[in-house]
């Protein structure tokens, strides 16, 4: 009984709560093709170069290598005393 009550009175608060929505031309959002296929946000700074992609790449190669010491080591104190290996 109390679940139906609690029910009944949280039915017209949900309706009453707005939709938020994108502004469809908000800077940095996402477009939205006329077949509905969501593209990310344009690139704002200069084109790809070849030293910028570089050094993206290695950005991200430091930051995987960092996850990957990470997570080694958060497993190799955790499994330690489960598994040692094959």
């Amino acid at each position: 009984m109390v679940r139906l009550l609690a029910a009944a009175l949280a039915v017209p608060l949900l309706a009453t709560v707005p939709a938020v929505a994108q502004t469809p031309g908000a800077a940095g959002s996402r477009n939205i093709t006329s077949t509905g296929v969501t593209k990310p946000p344009g690139r704002t700074g200069a084109p790809f170069t070849r030293s910028t992609t570089e050094a993206d790449m290695a950005k991200a190669q430091r930051a995987a290598a960092i996850r990957d010491k990470a997570w080694d080591s958060k497993m190799r104190t955790t499994m330690g005393s489960i598994c040692k290996g094959c």
